[in-house]
């Protein structure tokens, strides 16, 4: 086939956004000595983020004289071995000669008629810049973006010759970066005003995957997770193939999310088939993303050992390549492990870690100053955990938070101040909410349970209450999947309930039970399934099932018979 035909077909598979194939092709018109060949193999690479083909002929581009298509490659490989600084430095010198002398490309870009290079590749490095936490490389590079927007524009009666996603890019990247580097709110307003209509009139397209992703992560960052997960949804299946790291990285923190929402079971469908992909660039920034995702749902159902040579290869890439959000997943791991195997000494490292300047955690005020209440408690340090709990219930909403009045309830048992410990049970137990992270809530319950079955309510011990809470607490750990931790929270339920039985051995067995496993035992009694037993108290099945196996605990039987025979002995 003669060059011009393969400089066509090129052209065709490009339309196509057969990225591979059209570079492919190109490529072959260079080796039959037709120089155009190579330069609209440039053009392709970058319009389509597959720099990495054309590593093989990273001597020969570099021969071309100064301008987008060379310096545009060159760039896009740097960040293929993972340097950042070099690809920003050698764009944002184009950048600035460019603004210097207008019309200074000497080898002009075939494909100019879809869109301007320069703002695409300043944009690409801004989102590396934001994923790496390299906010002031961000910065630079939105700058410069909307510099050589404008300056276009001026010359161009108003209008400048921009692909399309690139303006929504800046606009999401511009409000991440403020957010992260506290420098107001006005770009997350012009962020949020940006979608807002195009969601209403249901026009949001691929050119807005990557600005509703940043708005998806501002959300996650400032707690407001419910809307954080509709945007990240949406972001990932908007996001074209040819943008794959917008995917991967969507895909992950809307799994993070789902952890955090206590949805394990959904983190996990999202990111069942996420990997990095590994003909890309961008794979070196990407996989330790995705590897710290997997890590932590194996460390969350328990298998701590299975997820340790996850995790350490997840942070061993974030250490050779900074990745923010892999950062913040490992994290979360670290401190959801050393809870679990209760090294608080670890605990109080990872939040240390957690807190240096210029790093931004996911959690939410009350949710930090649970972790670092909890750890200075089970470290021994009284007079600092003492301060923590009453310099938080000095500050406005603490009393509305249930974290706050389960740590005023282990000040005021270790006061021996009973009343006021019991009253902020109570206030706990009252004030928990399905928004509070799910671990949050079963330590709460635990907290609670502890309290009430050495002191009860009135400075008596009360293991039937204290029961009802830690079996609350372990089924919603079963719910989560978190194996590991319920089945610790089975055995205080098992050792309970051996106090339980011990001190009510010569009572009515149904003394044992709450008022509704009362009921659930005596439709039992009766003969009835627990599907009938569901449409006669109005429950679900599985909320029977629920009760029936807490009633068999509670009795110390193992069958439905047996709880028969004990109601028939009374």
């Amino acid at each position: 086939m003669s060059a011009d035909l393969l400089l066509d077909e090129a052209r065709a598979a490009w339309q196509r956004r057969e990225t591979e194939a059209a570079v492919r092709a190109a490529l072959a018109a260079r080796t039959r000595g037709d120089h155009r060949g190579l330069v609209l193999a440039c053009s392709i690479a970058l319009r389509g983020y597959r720099a990495d083909l054309l590593a093989g002929h990273q001597d020969e581009i570099a021969a071309f004289p100064p301008g987008v298509l060379r310096d545009g490659v060159l760039a896009m490989l740097k960040i293929r071995d993972g340097d950042l600084d070099a690809a920003v430095e050698r764009v944002l010198t184009l950048a600035r000669r460019m603004s210097a002398e207008p019309a200074s490309d000497p080898l002009p870009d075939p494909l100019a008629e879809e869109g301007m290079l320069l703002p695409l590749l300043l944009a690409y490095l801004a989102t590396g810049g934001a994923a790496s936490a390299s906010w002031m490389h961000a910065r630079q590079c939105i700058d410069a973006a909307r510099s050589v927007i404008a300056r276009a524009a001026s010359g161009g009666g108003g209008t400048a010759n921009v692909l399309e996603h690139v303006p929504f890019d800046l606009i999401g990247l511009d409000a991440l970066v403020e957010l992260h580097t506290g420098s107001g709110r006005g770009a997350r307003d012009v962020l949020t005003a940006t979608i807002a209509p195009l969601r209403m009139r249901n026009r949001l397209t691929s050119a807005h995957a990557l600005a509703l992703v940043c708005l998806g992560s501002i959300e996650h960052t400032t707690g407001r997770l419910g809307e954080a997960a509709l945007n990240l949804a949406r972001g990932a299946r908007l996001a074209p193939w040819w943008r794959p790291g917008v995917q991967l990285h969507a895909e992950v923190e809307l799994a993070f999310v789902r952890v955090r929402q206590g949805r394990w079971h959904d983190a996990a469908d999202v990111v069942r088939t996420t990997m990095a992909p590994v003909a890309s660039v961008e794979h070196d920034w990407l996989e330790p993303q995705a590897l710290a995702m997997h890590g932590l749902l194996l460390a969350l159902r328990g298998e701590l050992d299975e997820s340790r040579p996850v995790l350490e290869r997840a942070e061993e890439l974030c250490r050779r390549t900074p990745v923010l959000l892999g950062r913040m997943v490992l994290t979360h791991a670290r401190i959801l492990i050393a809870i679990t195997r209760a090294d608080w000494l670890e605990l109080r490292a990872a939040l240390d870690d957690a807190a240096e300047p210029g790093y931004r955690h996911p959690y939410r005020p009350e949710e930090w100053r649970t972790l670092t209440l909890l750890a200075s408690w089970h470290l021994g340090r009284l007079d600092e955990f003492r301060r923590g709990v009453v310099a938080w219930g000095e500050e406005p909403g603490a009393t509305e938070t249930a974290y706050y009045w389960a740590f005023a309830s282990i000040l005021a048992e270790h006061d021996e101040r009973h009343p006021a410990a019991a009253t902020a049970v109570r206030e706990a137990m009252a004030r928990l909410s399905l928004d509070d992270d799910p671990l949050g809530r079963v330590w709460v319950r635990v907290v609670a349970g502890i309290y009430v079955s050495r002191f009860g309510a009135r400075g008596r011990p009360d293991p039937l209450r204290a029961l009802d809470v830690y079996e609350g607490a372990s089924a919603e750990l079963k719910a989560l999947g978190a194996v590991g931790l319920a089945a610790r929270y089975d055995q205080v339920v098992a050792e309970t309930t051996a106090e339980l039985v011990r001190i009510s051995r010569d009572d009515d067995p149904l003394a044992r039970l709450t008022d509704q496993q009362r009921k659930v035992a005596e439709a039992v009694g009766r003969g009835y399934t627990s599907g009938e037993i569901a449409g006669i108290l109005h429950l679900s099945k599985r909320t029977v099932d629920y009760h029936v196996a807490n009633i068999m605990r509670r009795l110390g039987v193992s069958s439905r018979r047996e709880i028969v025979r004990v109601l028939a002995g009374r």
